[in-house]
């Protein structure tokens, strides 16, 4: 089954990214395929902005300890980045780690260009993991 996936928030930081993917205790690969199912066999939508035929193709790859299938990170023609994944099969070991559309990755996204730019204008920023698992900053 391919059931691959993109997520909803657009990147424009990689290095953001890469902080989050490094605090999230994955691998940040410069490869141009992502493991997946390997195939599309029509039983998924192929995610807006993508075909058929670039399926597991990427600029770089998120690739979690134990798991066979990694994430894309793709550049849509908008310029700005997107996480592409197959979260069926090995890749339910993605969805354990960071939750339905990788939200707890992108929250750390979020976090770290927030943080990126806060410290540019001078701030102070202090985290705190609420306890539903949610970041709260405070910018002083």
């Amino acid at each position: 089954m391919s059931h691959v996936d993109t997520i909803e928030v657009e990147i424009t930081d990689l290095n953001a990214l890469r902080a989050a993917v490094k605090e999230s205790g994955c691998l940040w690969l410069a490869k141009n395929t992502y493991e997946w199912y390997g195939h599309h066999v029509g039983d998924y939508p192929i995610p807006k902005g993508m075909t058929k035929e670039k399926l597991g193709q990427c600029d770089y790859v998120i690739q979690l300890p134990g798991c066979k299938y990694e994430i894309g990170v793709v550049k849509m023609p908008n310029g700005k980045w997107t996480l592409a994944y197959d979260f069926w099969g090995e890749g339910r070991k993605l969805l354990e780690k960071f939750g339905d559309k990788l939200g707890k990755l992108v929250q750390l996204y979020g976090v770290h260009r927030a943080t990126m730019l806060a410290k540019k204008q001078g701030m102070k920023v202090h985290r705190m993991v609420q306890s539903n698992g949610s970041i709260q900053l405070t910018l002083v």
